[in-house]
């Protein structure tokens, strides 16, 4: 199956993420939330470690949320994996 998500790469996904993360109310948007921290952290324990070391360390996506912005620095990768995050969690929420 092939899924297609389209969004701008630029926006600031962050108060979306920070907002959907503090959401306790939606058991699909936890359940959600909880399967997707398993796979970026999956994900990023495969990467090289000259990547890995720019991904912060996180249990939770809220964790890594606050961590990688208030790190300021860009990785392209993590940026499309967080748009998606975003939009999907936004849809589901």
């Amino acid at each position: 199956m092939n899924v297609l998500v389209f969004g701008d790469q630029t926006a600031d996904q962050f108060l979306l993420l920070r907002k959907v993360t503090a959401r306790k109310d939606n058991t699909l948007l936890s359940t959600f939330l909880e399967r997707v921290s398993v796979a970026l952290r999956e994900e990023a324990a495969k990467l090289p470690g000259t990547q890995r070391e720019k991904i912060p360390a996180f249990l939770t996506v809220g964790q890594l949320v606050e961590a990688y912005y208030e790190k300021g620095v860009k990785v392209p990768e993590l940026e499309s994996s967080l748009v998606t995050v975003a939009q999907l969690a936004h849809f589901i929420g």
